[in-house]
Formats: C-alpha cells, structure tokens, sequence
C-alpha cells in the first residue's frame, strides 16, 4: 500500500491536473448556455467563440461579439460562472484584447449611436439583492491590454485609441488613454489628427460625454485643393453643457497662427489671428483670390445661421464683372445671416475698408414669386477719404479728383414680382452732405466737353469734335422733334433729373427680373455721354462707380443743352457711323434738320443696338418686324412726352422709311 505521504502527493496532482480540466470541460459545456444568457440580458444576438478557466476563477472568452456593434478577440476577467449564467460580466477587473465597435450614426445622432447606449444600460443594469445571481461585486476598470480601441462612425470617420483603460465611477466612466488618432470626412473636408494622450467621463446608462481632455494633439485638414496643417492642438470640455473648445496652430509658412474652436449645440465658433486662407480657395466662389490672404475675427455657424466679425488682408476680387483687373479687398466685416425655409434674412451687414462704411440688412424670399428688400447706408464720412479709399485699380479716370466736403446716402431696392408690371420693383434714395470738387481730375475732365478737341469713339478711333466745324451737329439747328425722339427713346425724364433717374433704373430691372436676362439698361443720356466720352464699354461695377461719379461732375460743369448736343455728336447708330449728322447721311442720305418724324424715331430706335438692328434692318431690306416695332414704342412716347402731337402721330406711323440704297448695301 502507499504510504499517506504518497496518497496525499498523489491526491494533490490528481486535483491539480483534473479541477482544471473538469473546470474547462464544464465550461467549455456551457458556452452556448453563456452566449444565450448574455442575448437575452442584452436583448441581441450574442457569440461567444470559447470560454477557458482555471483554479483562480478567471474566465478567458474569446472571438465575443454582441450584435453587430461590438466585438471583442479576447476578454478575461475573474467573473463567476454564476454570473455568467446570469447574462452578466460582474468583476474586479477586465482586461480586453483587441475591441471593435461599429456605428452607422445618423444625422441626428440616432442610429446605432441609440442602439450601443441602449445596450450599455442594459448590461448595466445590477441585480437586485436576494436574487441569487451572484452578489453585487464592482467593477473597479476594464483594460484594454493589447491592441487599441477602434470606433467607427459611419458616414462620419474612425476613432483609434491605445493604452485605453476604463475606470467605473459613480453614474459612469472615466476614459483615460494613451495615443488618440481621429480621421474623418465630411462635405469634401479631410481631417486627421493624433493626439499624445486624452481622458473623458462617459456618464452611464445615457453614454453622453462630459468632461474631456486631449493634449499634444498635431494633424492636417485637407479642403477642396488645400490643405491646413496644425500642431500644439488640445481639446478639451469642462462639462456635460459645456462646449468642446480645440485650441492651436495653423502653419502659415513657418509661422504658426493661433486658432480657436468651439462646438457646441451644434454650433459651430472659430477663432482665428491671422490666418492663411489660402486652403480655403476651393470652398470660394469663383473671382476671389485667396493666395496670400489672412484672416482674423470669428465665424460663427449652425444649420441655419452664419455670423461673421472680422477683417481680411491680401484678398483680391477678380471677377470680370467688378473690374477689369484684380481689386484689393481688405477691410472689416460684420454680418449675422439667417437661413429660413422661407427665406433668407440678413439682419445685419457692415464692410469697412479704410473712410468707405456700408451696413446693409435685408431678406429674400425663397418659395413662390420672387421678392425681396435690401436696405443699404454709406457712412458720412469725408469725401476726399471715401475716394482715397477706393483702390486704385478701380478709381480709373477719377484719380487725382481733389474734392472737399461730406459725403453719406440711404438706399432701398424693394422687389415684388407678384405685383403688376412697373410695380414689381422700386428704388428709393437719398443723400446727405454735399461734395465740392476743389480740382477735375485729368483723364476725367468733364468740362473737355464742351470745347474743342479729338474725342475717343465707341470702336477706338479718334475724331475732332469741334462746334465751328459744319461736320458738328448744334442742337440749335435741329427741329425739337428730332431732339425730343432721343429724349423720348433714352431717357424720358431727362431735363428733370440731376444725372440719375431710378425711376428708370427701377422699370429696367425690373424687366431684367421678369424677362431673366438682361434686356435693357436704366442708364440717363448723361450717364451714357461720360460712359462714351471717358470709360470703356464693358459692364463692371467699377466702371460703373467711375461713371456715377463722372456723371455728377458732367451736371454740376455743363448744362443740359451742352450734355444733349456733345451727346448727339458721338453716339454710335449704325456700324461705324457716329453722331447724328452722319447717321442721317447714311441711312437717308438727307441732314438731321430734314429728317421725319419716322425717320428720327428710327435713328433714336438705334441707340439701345446700334449693331443688330443695323443688320436686321440690312438683311431685310426693310424695317423687319422686331426693329418696326422698336419704332412704333419710340413713336409712342414721342406723342406721350408731348414731343409730336396725336396727330402728328398718326400721320408718321404711315410715313414710309425710304432708306437710302448705300445704307441697305453697307457691309457690316
């Protein structure tokens, strides 16, 4: 027999060999039993790939996944079999190998982001005392031991942390980890950042973040054809309310600029000293150039708002219809604009470059008939200043204009297309203070009008103009119809107004708006003298603050008679035919004194299309439709001016045209 020291070496080997394999086999047995357990306690479907223990009471699963949310390779811990039965995973420690989570979040932040919360309350949830699962033991933190943690959102980016341990606390947890590196797309935007550590409370059972802090954070942010690059990061929240504030740097050649975000409520606010706004060029309009431009304010933005203090530098605007070439675009910025269903209002608007401060509030409806209301004020500010401020590029012919005085407007563009023809659009101004121009400036002297001397024409030539010259057509000399159709065609309020009529303007753009095209000008015969005397033919805004000024000067240095007749001299009506005189040479072969009240109704029809009623006519060999009819609206308001009689009107709505046969014969 043995001895019982044997027996007992013997029993002792039995135990250690056989407990733990009858512990695995036991277990093992029941895995299927743990997976149902676990679906049932976490209301999806549950796998648990094996489960492998030993005399300590630690429990290794491997390959566990719940639903399609989140999966883990491996999962060990000290947990009764008990409460695993129980659907539970109640221990002092967990330590986790390689975890994978899963969402697809909506916009709202519904989706599975609901789901995972759902689930954590649900496994969460503790045993009441006396239910003989197990106790109540506490889990005092989950480790995840190899391998990092790894979120992904769809549609949004993926969130890797290492070094991640999960430490359970009074209504939550506190996240504490190693290396954090984010990536994400979104509206074309790329980022990716990394950061050196970061901790954050998770409050339980709703899964909402409170207080967060990630430090030593770098990345880049690609856009649209840019890309920032930015170091020092940290990002941090002080609570559950509060918002999430980034803080750092973004690289502008070396030179780091600091920049700060706030998220929060779904707003988002950045503030930045200096930025380069190069990277935004691809997110940009057209015509602005952003290269070497900087930034510095705060831009505030939700879903429906975006509120703007700032300034901008080294901004050029080079779209063609502002000028011709690049216009600097430096200055202050304010604005606050809401984005409705309905309609977009702009309760507030104010650029500031240098003397020149324009504020500007207004809405536009966007659902139905068109409509809209804009509001804007230039500041009284000295003259001198508000043209000094005016880039250079853009003052053309106005530089060295030597004014003194003050100088401030209001101005109201209302638009309601539901309204009845020549109602739907109205402009309303009105000035304050007064400018005196102590010196004209040389390439925009308007007082060369009325002498002698060589005057630039529409195509580039050159021609005399000189009263004393029997070519010089006087207005003296011509019959007041003939005068009162191209008062009648261009300008009907001409010898009332000061240079500017926006009742005209005002039924311009309103055809412009009804018709979707541009279909006529609003300009006064003045506004069209400076505009073929000084500028050039193309339609920017420049050029068109250039003739605004110039037209002022015209009307304070000559009269209207001087105005009319330098503008009956120069006008283009037909192709390479200027001025009046010899437009009743070539189209009648007779002088302006002897034209008809049809044919002087034709030749003011020509101001507005010179070029393609000049070759409708041609290659009619007539009047064609589309140009009679362009005489029969002349011939109208003739007769509604008071410039010819009703009778007169019926009698020239017969007369025949009798072109001359060269004029029909001109090639274009």
């Amino acid at each position: 027999m043995f001895s019982r020291d044997l027996r007992v070496a013997l029993a002792t080997a039995v135990l250690a060999i056989g407990v733990p394999v009858g512990a695995r086999v036991y277990v093992g047995a029941r895995t299927q039993d743990v997976a149902d357990r676990l679906s049932v306690a976490a209301a999806v479907p549950a796998r648990i790939g094996g489960i492998d223990a030993d005399l300590t009471g630690s429990l290794r699963l491997s390959d566990v996944a719940l639903g399609d949310l989140a999966s883990v390779e491996g999962l060990e811990a000290s947990v009764s079999m008990g409460s695993l039965l129980a659907g539970e995973l109640r221990a002092d420690e967990i330590r986790v190998t390689r975890p994978h989570i899963d969402l697809a979040m909506s916009r709202g932040g519904g989706g599975d982001a609901q789901e995972l919360a759902a689930l954590a309350r649900r496994l969460a949830r503790r045993p009441s005392a006396g239910s003989g699962r197990g106790g109540s033991g506490r889990l005092r933190r989950i480790v995840v031991a190899e391998g990092s943690l790894t979120v992904r959102i769809a549609g949004v980016g993926e969130l890797t942390a290492d070094s991640v341990e999960l430490v359970p606390d009074r209504g939550g947890v506190r996240v504490i980890a190693g290396r954090l590196h984010l990536t994400g797309t979104s509206h074309g935007v790329v980022g990716e950042l990394t950061f050196a550590r970061g901790a954050a409370d998770l409050a339980m059972p709703g899964m909402t973040f409170g207080r967060a802090l990630a430090v030593g954070g770098m990345g880049t942010i690609e856009l649209r054809g840019g890309t920032y690059t930015l170091t020092e990061l940290a990002a941090g929240r002080l609570g559950p309310a509060g918002p999430l504030e980034v803080r750092g740097s973004v690289d502008d050649d070396g030179v780091p600029r600091a920049v700060t975000a706030e998220i929060a409520s779904h707003q988002l606010r950045v503030t930045g000293d200096r930025v380069p706004l190069g990277p935004l060029a691809g997110l940009l309009p057209g015509g602005i150039d952003v290269a070497h431009a900087h930034g510095t304010g705060t831009v505030a933005m939700t879903r429906d708002r975006v509120q703007v203090d700032g300034s901008l530098a080294g901004a050029l605007v080079t779209h063609p219809t502002v000028a011709a070439t690049p216009i600097p675009a430096d200055g202050s910025m304010k604005a606050d604009l809401a984005i409705g269903a309905d309609a977009i209002v702009l309760s507030h608007a104010q650029l500031t470059t240098g003397a020149l401060s324009l504020t500007a509030a207004g809405w536009v409806r966007r659902t139905g008939t068109a409509a809209a209301q804009l509001d804007v004020t230039l500041a009284e500010a000295a003259c001198a200043d508000q043209l000094a401020a005016i880039p250079a590029a853009a003052r053309g012919p106005l530089d060295a204009l030597l004014l003194e005085g003050t100088f401030g407007a209001q101005a109201r563009l209302a638009i309601d297309l539901s309204a009845p023809e020549s109602e739907g659009v109205r402009i309303t101004g009105s000035l304050r203070g007064t400018c005196k121009a102590l010196a004209e400036a040389p390439a925009g002297d308007v007082t060369r009008l009325a002498k002698a001397g060589d005057q630039q024409l529409a195509d580039g030539s050159v021609r005399r103009l000189d009263p004393a010259d029997p070519s010089y057509q006087s207005l003296d000399r011509l019959p007041a119809y003939v005068r009162g159709a191209f008062v009648s065609a261009e300008d009907g309020r001409y010898w009332q107004h000061h240079g500017f009529d926006l009742e005209q303007i005002s039924r311009s753009f309103e055809i412009d708006l009804r018709e979707e095209r541009l279909a006529r000008g609003g300009s006064t015969i003045s506004q069209q003298l400076v505009k073929n005397a000084f500028l050039s033919q193309r339609r920017t805004l420049d050029r068109k603050l250039q003739e605004a000024v110039l037209t002022w000067r015209l009307e304070a240095r000559l009269d209207k008679w001087q105005i009319l007749e330098r503008y009956l001299n120069i006008i283009e009506l037909g192709p390479r035919v200027f001025g009046l005189r010899a437009a009743a040479l070539h189209w009648f072969e007779r002088a302006p004194r002897d034209l008809t009240i049809r044919q002087a109704a034709f030749l003011a029809a020509l101001t507005s299309q010179p070029t393609s009623m000049s070759r409708r006519v041609r290659k009619h060999g007539g009047l064609d439709p589309s140009s009679a009819e362009r005489v029969a609206v002349v011939l109208r308001a003739m007769k509604r001016d008071g410039v010819i009689s009703a009778d007169a009107y019926a009698e020239a709505r017969g007369d025949g045209m009798m072109f001359s046969k060269a004029a029909l014969d001109t090639d274009p």
